[in-house]
């Protein structure tokens, strides 16, 4: 199970995910990649290995550190050159997430369950016509302005930082 993310996280919104019973422990297995693969490189290895035990620490399962805390919630900060926006460390996940499980995905979601491609007359949509490349590239962009605003914003808050730059995933 994940550590910020659970399979509650794909049932509502933008996000939502439609699973028959056999892709549950599928989700599950994508919510713990992308997080042992994003989360490091979020901060880099000292800086997150703090994260996880303020995570832990009580009350566990939200930062209690006011540096973490402010790069886990949705971030709006100004300073006399520039103005920085994030949707929140929840969001940028389930944006990575849902990427990469749709994606793999050989069903379809629908909001009646889901389907599989059967038959002469069903019509297979593309990442880009699902949109989820844009889900994925707006959790990036909240990715790096998160990296940003530890890395320059706000570095004396985060000396410990070194994390690893991601791409946008390209729709062509």
């Amino acid at each position: 199970m994940g550590m910020i993310l659970t399979i509650d996280d794909f049932d509502f919104g933008q996000y939502e995910i439609a699973l028959d019973p056999e892709q549950e422990q599928d989700l599950e297995r994508y919510i713990d990649d992308a997080e042992s693969e994003y989360l490091p490189k979020l901060f880099g290895k000292d800086l997150y290995g703090l994260f996880v035990a303020d995570w832990n620490s009580p009350p566990a399962g939200v930062p209690t550190d006011p540096r973490f805390s402010i790069v886990y919630e949705p971030l709006l900060e100004q300073n006399d050159c520039v103005m920085i926006q994030s949707i929140g460390m929840l969001d940028m996940m389930r944006g990575i997430v849902y990427y990469m499980f749709i994606r793999d995905q050989i069903t379809r979601s629908t909001t009646l369950g889901v389907d599989s491609f059967i038959g002469e007359n069903v019509e297979a949509k593309t990442a880009i016509q699902h949109d989820t490349t844009r889900r994925f590239n707006t959790s990036v962009d909240t990715f790096k302005t998160i990296q940003y605003y530890m890395h320059t914003f706000n570095s004396d808050d985060y000396p410990e930082y070194k994390g690893i730059d991601i791409q946008f995933a390209n729709i062509v």
